[in-house]
């Protein structure tokens, strides 16, 4: 992972594409990705009754959003899932050989296929974020090397997908266990931005994550970290402590200054986090307007990971 001043220096190039207003002028796609996909979840379900949301719904909208915010073309976003899921597998802290040798054939893809599509950009530069960056990498004050391109290029497609994937089953999920809440976001009693928010403190799509000690002199409760010593971060049990958030174990949308770390925090913040909590309102809101008594239908069966939670199928029904 990039320390200072390398991180700062790419950090500042990324966030220029992931601004308030830049993400805010992609509510429109948004909406229209959710619409297209929640008709897809009716032909579905016409041919079969039940239907898995997260195969039709939660993996196909954030995939669809960044696909297109990168300028990857259509017809190549289907392939990213099974590479995702298996680079994805590197996160966790238990991986076996067969795990380490996926994700290594499926990261030798990624950067065959991204450095491909940099230089189709680069002969034909157009809208996306791809042509942004590279006019960074390729300026005459140049903030990006080659590497660092792919790199970051790479990181944003798979990391910019699975987790907000992750978080919108597990919010229809906790739907399903409170009804209650439901009906509060039908009657307006809760807005979906405090739905959300608390779906990230009480199920967080991002359990853990491991940060190297980066300098001298650091404590954890008075025990010496040695400088390079890796530290796991679990954020999950941090939302639920007792002495930041009152009754933790209990899911309330409407909780008062409800701040959790799901997205990290300081110079490491999540780049995209508000385009996450973007596609989370969006997507949830139109599909509870549309579908506003939508069912479990089945098991649902969650994702054999622990850093990142989530789940693997969750049947559903659209109208009880």
């Amino acid at each position: 992972m990039p320390v200072a001043p390398d991180h700062s220096r790419m950090r500042k190039v990324l966030s220029a594409a992931f601004t308030p207003r830049r993400i805010a002028a992609m509510e429109g796609k948004i909406q229209q990705v959710t619409d297209l996909l929640l008709d897809r979840l009716v032909e579905c379900a016409a041919a079969g009754g039940a239907v898995d949301f997260m195969e039709n719904f939660a993996v196909r909208v954030p995939l669809a959003v960044m696909c297109d915010l990168m300028g990857v073309p259509r017809e190549d976003w289907s392939r990213f899932r099974p590479l995702a899921e298996d680079l994805n597998a590197t996160l966790e802290m238990l991986i076996d050989d067969a795990q380490l040798a996926a994700a290594d054939a499926a990261a030798a893809e990624l950067d065959e296929y991204m450095s491909a599509l940099v230089e189709l950009r680069r002969a034909d530069p157009r809208d996306d974020l791809i042509s942004v960056l590279l006019a960074e990498a390729d300026g005459e004050d140049a903030q990006l090397d080659s590497r660092e391109l792919l790199a970051n290029l790479e990181l944003l497609l798979v990391a910019g997908f699975e987790t907000t994937t992750n978080l919108l089953g597990n919010a229809l999920a906790l739907l399903f266990d409170h009804p209650e809440v439901r009906e509060g976001l039908l009657a307006g009693t809760y807005t979906y931005a405090q739905f959300i928010e608390e779906v990230l403190r009480f199920d967080p799509p991002v359990q853990h994550m491991i940060r190297s000690a980066g300098e001298p002199g650091m404590k954890l409760a008075g025990v010496p970290i040695p400088v390079g010593a890796e530290l796991v971060m679990l954020m999950g049990s941090a939302n639920r402590d007792p002495l930041r958030f009152p009754d933790p174990d209990t899911f309330n949308p409407a909780r008062p200054d409800n701040q959790p770390l799901s997205f990290g925090g300081g110079a490491h913040y999540c780049i995209a986090a508000g385009l996450a909590r973007l596609e989370g309102v969006t997507a949830l809101s139109r599909l509870l307007a549309r579908y506003p008594r939508i069912a479990l239908s089945g098991t649902p069966i969650r994702a054999d990971r622990h850093g990142l939670r989530g789940f693997r199928e969750l049947p559903v029904v659209l109208d009880r």
